[in-house]
């Protein structure tokens, strides 16, 4: 498979939206299929400290390792790659692209009102104390940020709707339906896989 010819979709937006859950919910759904392919969370492929003073997202360790697991689930026979994480420009969408052999990214910016992305983020319980409010505000920020500044193909209302509903309206309009309508080829331990969620951000 040429360079150019690895599909990659990635799922932006701000904290709370329901990036990650989604992300799982399409490589399930591909999974069952018969696809081939691999999901990284590029928030972890970041989790180091300390930043640089001059890269305060660790943007350019993400990308770093992002080259490096790709080119490991290339060699173990993925054909297609899932990323979720916050994509707010266009500088960084090409970090991430070159990342992945030079391929020409589709980018899926997901989004919700201020006040579901605060309850999310209560909700789901990661942060305690001041960190959440402090990602509430960061939440915020980001959204208004994403939407004034949109690098991104196309946007999905996640408010409401079930993930599974969301997931699929994202391969359609992302062109990646055709992976789902190939039929089921080895389904093998998709099961193993399974999240138990079935709204966006619980």
């Amino acid at each position: 498979m040429a360079a150019d010819d690895v599909p990659f979709l990635v799922i932006s937006g701000p904290p709370g939206v329901g990036k990650t859950t989604v992300a799982w919910e399409i490589f399930d759904q591909l999974i069952e299929y018969g696809s081939q392919h691999a999901l990284v969370d590029l928030d972890l492929l970041g989790a180091s400290w300390p930043v640089p003073a001059d890269d305060e997202h660790n943007e350019r360790l993400r990308s770093q390792n992002l080259a490096s697991v790709w080119s490991n689930f290339s060699a173990s026979g993925a054909r297609r790659l899932i990323a979720a994480g916050v994509i707010e420009n266009a500088e960084n969408l090409a970090r991430y692209t070159d990342a992945v052999a030079g391929s020409k990214p589709v980018l899926c910016r997901l989004s919700a009102t201020d006040e579901i992305l605060h309850a999310r983020i209560r909700r789901r319980g990661r942060e305690r104390g001041d960190g959440v409010e402090a990602l509430s505000r960061r939440a915020t920020e980001l959204s208004a940020q994403l939407e004034a500044n949109d690098v991104a193909d196309f946007v999905v209302e996640t408010t409401g709707r079930e993930v599974s509903e969301i997931a699929r309206i994202i391969l359609e309009r992302a062109g990646w339906a055709a992976a789902r309508a190939q039929g089921p080829e080895s389904v093998g331990n998709a099961r193993d896989y399974r999240r138990p969620l079935s709204r966006c951000g619980e």
